[in-house]
């Protein structure tokens, strides 16, 4: 059964019970103010109860909600426009070629995933070829990479995070700021070839950074939901301001389909609802994700976070104990690519899964030769026929009595997310069906879905074992740690 939302469309029939029979058995799940709570979010004032403060990624849907935020609406704006044109010039007088986005988690995975998706929609014209590049890793890996293809006279770094003092990000930094030397002192660095995006503007202050170059987001945007923030200036660099807002408005789209539809009619909704009864009734514990198109590549990797960060948890929003199954692994891949991977343990392994697959029916690739064009589309049409076929394989088998290496089992409940075409307006009505699936599976598991304990507890783990490394400690911790510890030393 298809539904339609706007700008996307979603196919269930592959699942184990009809929308109807689901609502019957799974709508009872959602509690009576699930309205109210739908009304609070898009409202920002839904509460985030751990950390004390509202949730208002919702809000940031709009350029004006982005520019409100960072205290301009211009400044913005204005930015993406010098930077693409040619007009921001560096410390030396050379036009800024370059832009690396160093940032991890939220203020990495979510701009990254977009500018890959987005790139080809630019439409205003830059005057020269501006390159962005995203570095996440604390490990230095992508540094490295990026740091001898730049140019520190031609480069602009956008430091992204929430608090301004996520250590992964820093030891970037800091590796920048040898780096520049000596073709910038570090006054010309950060006067002409920084940006700071976060919500600590005291802290871009004191770091350095010019108010100008300064671009904050609201203390209630959670790091995985802000792509729509002022985080989201690296899609912007990327494709420029109109794709950008295009983006935000295919999203809020999505939020009135969220706020207005039935449950019967409802996508996120449904994405939930089928969730759980899948990981609940059925006792499947993974979910795979699986993007029909090169440009949704990186889809796998920011569903991880989205989910897995928000409703991976044991504990009900009131710090309750819950003896139930949460939020499922999220895992997957390109499916062409996983076509010749792991889709082979999917139609004949052993284990059970459940599966979103993301199919992208035509591409009309303009600035191209008709040829070519063509070429494209062709090709177009060999991946849905793949991802139809595979689906189908998947969910009804084939039995062979004779040959167990000829038999398919089948029975993999699956999803369909559609889209006609991929523009900024679908990508941004896809993130936000899966933020508001994820809110509704919240509500339903009495979690909440906006804070991350787990990985706070890990960062500070992390620090104690540093201190140690570093000499500033003599803790001792379990005997496999120490052992590597002592190694290091």
């Amino acid at each position: 059964m298809i539904k339609n939302g706007p700008f996307l469309a979603l196919d269930t029939s592959y699942q184990k019970l009809s929308v109807n029979e689901l609502i019957e058995a799974v709508g009872k799940r959602l509690p009576k103010n699930f309205d109210e709570y739908r009304q609070q979010l898009c409202r920002g004032e839904y509460r985030n109860l751990s950390e004390e403060r509202p949730v208002t990624h919702v809000l940031s849907r709009s350029v004006h909600a982005v520019a409100k935020q960072s205290n301009r609406k211009t400044r913005f704006v204005e930015a993406v426009q010098k930077l693409r044109s040619g007009r921001w010039l560096g410390s030396t007088g050379k036009t800024i070629t370059d832009v690396v986005n160093i940032g991890v988690g939220g203020s990495d995975l979510g701009p990254q995933m977009g500018a890959f998706a987005l790139r080809e929609f630019a439409n205003d014209a830059a005057l020269h070829d501006l390159q962005v590049h995203f570095v996440s890793s604390m490990d230095g890996g992508q540094l490295y990479a990026v740091l001898p293809i730049v140019d520190p006279e031609t480069t602009l770094f956008i430091v992204s995070s929430k608090s301004f003092s996520t250590v992964d990000t820093f030891a970037n930094v800091d590796t920048v700021r040898k780096w520049i030397e000596p073709a910038l002192t570090q006054e010309q660095w950060l006067k002409k070839h920084v940006i700071g995006v976060s919500a600590n503007a005291q802290a871009m202050t004191n770091y350095g950074i010019p108010p100008a170059q300064q671009f904050t987001f609201g203390e209630g945007v959670g790091g995985r939901f802000s792509l729509w923030s002022a985080l989201g200036l690296s899609i912007a660099l990327t494709t420029g301001i109109r794709p950008f807002e295009r983006m935000l408005e295919g999203a809020k789209a999505l939020d009135e389909h969220f706020l207005e539809m039935p449950l019967e009619d409802n996508l996120p909704v449904l994405l939930a609802l089928y969730g759980v009864y899948n990981r609940e009734q059925l006792g499947i514990n993974n979910l795979a994700i699986l993007p029909y198109d090169g440009r949704l590549r990186m889809l796998p990797n920011y569903l991880q976070q989205l989910d897995m960060e928000s409703n991976g948890k044991q504990s009900t929003a009131d710090n309750k104990a819950i003896d139930y199954p949460t939020g499922p692994i999220i895992w997957g891949g390109f499916g062409p690519n996983g076509q010749h991977a792991f889709f082979q343990h999917l139609h004949q392994g052993y284990d059970e899964f459940t599966a979103d697959f993301v199919a992208v029916l035509k591409r009309e690739a303009p600035g191209f030769e008709k040829a070519v064009q063509d070429g494209l589309a062709e090709q177009q049409r060999l991946a849905v026929a793949n991802c139809l076929a595979h689906r189908r394989l998947m969910w009804e088998g084939s039995e062979n009595k004779t040959s167990p290496r000829d038999h398919y089992p089948g029975g993999h409940p699956s999803n369909l997310l559609i889209m006609d075409e991929l523009t900024p307006e679908s990508f941004g009505a896809l993130i936000g069906a899966y933020e508001h699936k994820v809110f509704t599976q919240g509500i339903i598991w009495n979690l909440n879905s906006f804070d991350q304990p787990g990985v706070e507890k890990g960062k500070k783990i992390a620090m104690d074992v540093l201190s140690v490394l570093d000499g500033e400690s003599d803790e001792s911790f379990d005997e496999s740690t120490d052992a590597i510890i002592q190694r290091m030393k």
